[in-house]
């Protein structure tokens, strides 16, 4: 897969009306209430241009006749309208802005649940920030196009029909007037749509650039202060913002001439009624039809003009509907296979003929073989980037191998079910989060069924028990964004013991204690021993005087693994083992 940066345009996507069509799917559960609407923006419509009919008969029957009975009549009448259409009105807005908020949600969880079964292949490939902004923004924005957009539409063409009618029946050739002005504008609307997309287009991918960087800088912001990157930062910012303000701009131009279309041909199309119905048609039409035509005229051009700036907002919307239903169609190529079932693991590993490569043509692991026995100890040893915590990820089944076979009691990892295959395996990573939540919960994490007294046993049992309760408000103590108000080590310990509470039948520890002090490590190890001596354990380290004691020691090298045995056998072998564990006591 292509790796995407935050300074690089995403390939821009086609438009098509079936994207529309599939993102309608939302009103589907809402369609009775939409109906309501429906139905209450009818009476909003009718009662307006009832308004205008009572004002037409207010004139023609009262003008010189001086009738007051009739403008009394008829003022009462058009007040009871007007609490009518007022009343509707508010009742219609309230209702829609409740439908279009649980669309919002719709389309979030939708996402968000996709978003959590990719594999780790599509997070390593983008920036997050690309990401993210599908999911605040976009997402919005698309909820307003399928609701209040399309309801808006809906509502603004049955006005524009229901005026229509009104005018016919009031006059047939001052209505010919306004078709003509409504040739011209599709005409216009034909020939800006295209261009106006296209720049839709680049505006969304230099916005989508810019939000990468954004969240890019948040998550460094440490790294970027303790390097001093500030300024050189702020001069990216700049050069991505004014991007994003230069793609706004070259739509201004063209965006603008739908608006100034409508209001251009709605003065024309409404003086050009006045005049023709005073100078040519007086006084066979009378002055209330005149009077009349011009109102509903008026109300004619009002949606025409919201229609317009609808299309614009439509055309802006599909492109974001257009991004969120790429990443819904991004597909889950880590998933169960049909004939996976749950299985209960002994710990028995086999890597078989596998290889593996992040990217093609360049394998990070070559045609590898090794056995790991049940309730084994063993270590994963070698220089950076040798493959080590690949292995690690591939027993999890984060990625799939380009070929060969892993597996666990037997059973190839497609066999597993991915959630009874990973509710039996805990990593613990080289880089592990802790979320703005209590110790408590941050050690329950991801093991809900256990008891807030059994995870305090645990902790006994690891010796941590008093050092958190030496926090604030001890297993209460809220964390702050990925334990920020810990040091390095401290985190460690909370990462580990939760590792270790979770309770898995094959443990892997990568890296699970190298920023704690070697006193606090050794405790730890001596006393989680008892705690996971029933477990296959698979350690990943650097300080190879912390593996010492492993049943074996896996060593690899160009994308295999060179050399077996224990700690004494390896030594003695005086190979590669040798030779890095000899360079480590030196350096002490």
């Amino acid at each position: 897969m292509t790796v995407n940066k935050y300074n690089v345009d995403e390939k821009n996507t086609k438009f098509s009306f079936k994207n529309y069509a599939r993102g309608l799917k939302y009103l589907k559960k809402y369609r009775w209430k939409l109906f309501a609407l429906f139905i209450i923006d009818t009476i909003v419509m009718f009662s307006h241009l009832l308004i205008t009919k009572q004002i037409q008969y207010i004139l023609d029957n009262s003008v010189g006749s001086k009738n007051y009975l009739v403008v009394v009549q008829g003022i009462s009448f058009m007040i009871i309208l007007v609490i009518i259409h007022l009343t509707f009105d508010l009742v219609e807005k309230r209702r829609l802005l409740k439908i279009n908020q649980s669309i919002v949600i719709d389309i979030k969880n939708d996402l968000f649940t996709h978003i959590q079964n990719l594999p780790f292949e599509y997070f390593d490939t983008r920036p997050h920030g690309k990401i993210t902004v599908r999911l605040t923004e976009y997402a919005s924005s698309v909820a307003d196009l399928i609701t209040d957009k399309l309801l808006s539409t809906i509502f603004l063409i049955l006005n524009m029909g229901l005026t229509f009618i009104f005018m016919i029946t009031t006059n047939f050739k001052l209505t010919f007037i306004i078709l003509i002005g409504i040739l011209i504008l599709n005409f216009i609307l034909a020939i800006t749509s295209k261009p106006k997309r296209n720049l839709r287009l680049d505006i969304n991918n230099k916005y989508s650039n810019f939000s990468a960087y954004r969240l890019e800088c948040i998550r460094g912001m440490e790294t970027i202060q303790v390097f001093n990157r500030q300024n050189e930062n702020l001069s990216v910012m700049y050069d991505l913002t004014n991007k994003f303000n230069t793609a706004r701009k070259k739509l201004l131009p063209i965006g603008n001439t739908g608006w100034l279309s409508v209001q251009l041909v709605e003065h024309l199309v409404t003086t050009s009624i006045s005049f023709i119905g005073a100078m040519f048609l007086y006084p066979q039409v009378s002055v209330g039809t005149i009077v009349a035509m011009s109102e509903y005229s008026t109300n004619f051009w009002s949606p025409i003009k919201e229609l317009f700036n609808i299309i614009d907002e439509f055309i802006e919307s599909i492109t974001y509907l257009e991004r969120i239903l790429e990443t819904i169609d991004e597909p889950i190529t880590i998933l169960d296979s049909p004939n996976s079932k749950n299985i209960n693991i002994d710990g028995n590993i086999e890597f078989k003929d596998v290889t593996f490569s992040y990217l093609p043509g360049k394998p990070v692991l070559d045609n590898m073989n090794f056995k790991i026995y049940n309730k084994e100890k063993i270590a994963l040893v070698g220089e950076t980037g040798c493959g080590k915590s690949t292995i690690a990820n591939l027993i999890c089944r984060f990625y799939d191998i380009d070929s060969g076979t892993i597996t666990i009691d037997g059973f190839d990892l497609k066999d597993f079910k991915l959630n009874s295959l990973r509710s039996q395996i805990t990593i613990m990573q080289q880089e592990n989060y802790l979320f703005s939540r209590s110790i408590m919960e941050n050690l329950k994490y991801g093991n809900d069924n256990i008891s807030e007294l059994e995870v305090i046993e645990a902790c006994k049992k690891m010796n941590i028990h008093n050092w958190i309760n030496k926090f604030p408000d001890g297993y209460n103590t809220i964390l702050k964004n990925n334990g920020k108000n810990l040091s390095d080590g401290e985190k460690q310990i909370l990462c580990y013991a939760r590792t270790i509470i979770n309770n898995p039948k094959i443990l892997i520890l990568d890296e699970a204690t190298s920023k704690m002090d070697t006193k606090t490590e050794k405790m730890l190890q001596d006393l989680t021993k008892e705690m996971i001596k029933d477990k296959t354990l698979i350690v990943i380290a650097h300080r190879l005087s912390t593996i010492i004691n492993s049943d074996k020691i896996y060593f690899l090298k160009d994308k295999k693994i060179v050399e077996v045995g224990n700690h004494k056998e390896l030594m003695d072998k005086k190979g590669n083992y040798y030779n890095l564990y000899m360079s480590q006591m030196i350096s002490q």
